[in-house]
């Protein structure tokens, strides 16, 4: 990797608290349709708040339990209605911007903004990870701020944990090591999650709709290779040693709406903007006085992608 691939991988890696929030929709709602306001409407109202560091949105497809090759004793098919649909990864430095963070808007606004859970989703869970249970093993995509759809196969792999957590958690840290020096792997980001905690989520002023124990995941690999044939071999038999469940889930775009501290194009003005600046060419509404004076403190000093 050159310099500028390690240097963007630290950066990524300087978060030390992440919330994963996987999720469903409301069976009634059209899935087109709660796509497009998570993008649109919802997360510009997120990456507005102070505190984050990264914030990415990843859309699901199906389960598609062909992208590995089989493995005696892992679990890689998953039923229609229990399939996730989506994964909001938000990251903060530390306490100190998870405590910005959770500190505005005021709780006026905040039950506003919280209030699109109760209009959308079904089942939820948020996963917290601390430390270096997340982290970029590699990334040789060359984007910072991946927007729109994934131009190589993307894939969000779910793990649910065999025996111990200590054992699974040091079988995830070797799998994600081998799978990053694999050929034809171009990402892996491994996120070992934390048992969910939902007195803490209630007092945070979060909606509960978790998924039953069973239903959990105990960890999360984004993968990106050059062609799907890069990823059929990655599962080798000792790994259901302490895997039990991988379900791969497509990933045909993924969102990033805050990006190094500082809101995205896409994070302030919203995916349709950014896909019509873009087309033009328009970089004078990239510009920091121009976002400043439409969007005030959270544009301030620019966009970062």
């Amino acid at each position: 990797m050159n310099a500028d691939a390690i240097d963007h991988i630290a950066q990524e890696n300087r978060a030390t608290i992440a919330r994963v929030t996987c999720g469903w929709k409301l069976p009634h709602l059209p899935l087109d349709t709660v796509r497009r306001y998570w993008r649109d409407v919802h997360s510009p109202g997120i990456a507005r708040r102070p505190g984050l560091w990264e914030y990415r949105h990843l859309q699901f497809d199906p389960v598609d339990p062909s992208v590995l090759a089989p493995v005696a004793g892992i679990e890689q098919t998953c039923p229609a209605d229990q399939q996730l649909m989506w994964t909001s990864d938000v990251r903060y430095l530390d306490q100190a911007g998870l405590d910005l963070f959770s500190g505005v808007p005021s709780a006026e606004v905040k039950k506003l903004l919280l209030a699109d859970i109760d209009l959308i989703v079904d089942q939820s869970t948020t996963y917290l990870v601390l430390g270096d249970r997340a982290q970029t093993v590699v990334d040789r995509s060359g984007t910072v701020a991946p927007q729109g759809p994934a131009p190589r196969p993307t894939y969000a792999v779910f793990f649910r944990q065999r025996g111990e957590q200590a054992a699974f958690r040091t079988g995830l840290r070797a799998l994600a090591a081998r799978w990053a020096a694999a050929a034809g792997v171009v990402r892996v980001r491994l996120a070992l999650f934390e048992t969910p905690d939902m007195e803490a989520e209630r007092k945070a002023g979060y909606p509960i709709k978790t998924h039953p124990p069973e239903r959990q995941y105990q960890a999360w690999i984004d993968l990106t290779v050059d062609s799907p044939a890069d990823a059929r071999d990655l599962l080798a038999p000792a790994d259901a040693d302490f895997i039990h469940t991988a379900h791969v889930y497509p990933v045909p775009v993924v969102y990033t709406s805050v990006c190094r501290g500082k809101p995205t194009l896409v994070g302030l003005r919203g995916w349709p903007a950014y896909d019509a600046i873009q087309g033009l060419g328009a970089d004078n509404q990239r510009q920091a006085a121009l976002l400043q004076w439409m969007y005030g403190e959270a544009a301030a000093g620019g966009v970062e992608a």
